[in-house]
């Protein structure tokens, strides 16, 4: 499956410990800065409409990530995010 992505040119992160404030527009704000980000998705829970807390960043070039990955450390809003290839 990583080998069908990468033919597309779809390169997808995971996003982990996202504060509950973060949402769609804040994500994608926030890796921007790395490059032209396809798509940016937090996770919301359907019941209670709150973030789960996780959401998943899409680039279309393999560089993109990697930047994203040779940073040492995300902070968006005061956590410190778990960034890994999804």
């Amino acid at each position: 499956m990583a080998s069908a992505r990468s033919a597309r040119g779809l390169h997808k992160l995971f996003v982990g410990n996202l504060p509950w404030t973060v949402g769609n527009q804040e994500l994608r704000s926030y890796f921007k800065d790395f490059g032209k980000v396809l798509n940016a998705s937090v996770v919301f829970d359907k019941k209670t409409g709150l973030s789960k807390g996780y959401g998943f960043v899409t680039f279309n070039h393999l560089s993109l990530l990697q930047n994203v990955e040779n940073t040492q450390k995300h902070i968006l809003e005061g956590n410190y995010l778990n960034v890994q290839k999804s």
